[in-house]
């Protein structure tokens, strides 16, 4: 067996997930405060913006609280693609030929990996209407289709993209190798 034939396995970091649900707690009990407050001083801002806290911060704070109960892998990465469940809006099963591009940004205070998809729109089309709403809004503010933070991983990012960089490699060399040119091999030679 390969070396970049071995799978490699990223589960969450205990401490980060406790800590982000943490804060999750404490910005769905701010706007729950706001909330009330607003509906004493009968305040329709207070109330919307109030409301909203708590709806946001506390889906967040119930798929962070799943997944620190559900101990299952944030990231897997095999010869094939990667599957990604790093958060919520997690891309899933990606094959890497799917992959047009993979940088490291960081993004008010946090480093992602943005994975650029050949098709994004087809990637899309493949997620629930709720996830897809909230991948197009990411795409708003990045490039990427799919994004995989540093809290949903162990490994730090720069060691985790040298990994991704060297499957991906890979995975083009083979199907040079097979004699199946596609978009995918031409991309990664004008990436090199």
């Amino acid at each position: 067996m390969q070396i970049e034939d071995k799978e490699i396995v990223e589960y969450p970091s205990t401490l980060k997930l406790a800590g982000l649900s943490i804060g999750a707690a404490i910005f769905v009990a701010g706007g729950a405060g706001l909330f009330a407050w607003g509906q004493e001083e009968e305040d329709l801002e207070l109330v919307v913006v109030g409301a909203a806290g708590v709806l946001f911060f506390g889906g967040a704070l119930l798929y962070l609280l799943y997944r620190l109960l559900r101990r299952r892998p944030s990231l897997m990465i095999n010869a094939e693609g990667i599957v990604d469940h790093s958060s919520y809006t997690g891309g899933g099963r990606i094959r890497w030929e799917q992959i047009k591009d993979m940088t490291v940004y960081e993004l008010m205070g946090q480093r992602f990996i943005g994975l650029e998809l050949h098709d994004p729109e087809a990637f899309l089309a493949k997620q629930t209407p709720f996830k897809r709403i909230l991948l197009r809004m990411n795409r708003g503010l990045v490039e990427a289709a799919v994004n995989i933070p540093q809290t949903g991983v162990r490994m730090p990012l720069d060691e985790l993209h040298a990994v991704m960089m060297e499957r991906w490699n890979a995975a083009s060399r083979r199907k040079e190798e097979a004699g199946l040119e596609t978009q995918f091999g031409a991309a990664r030679r004008q990436s090199d």
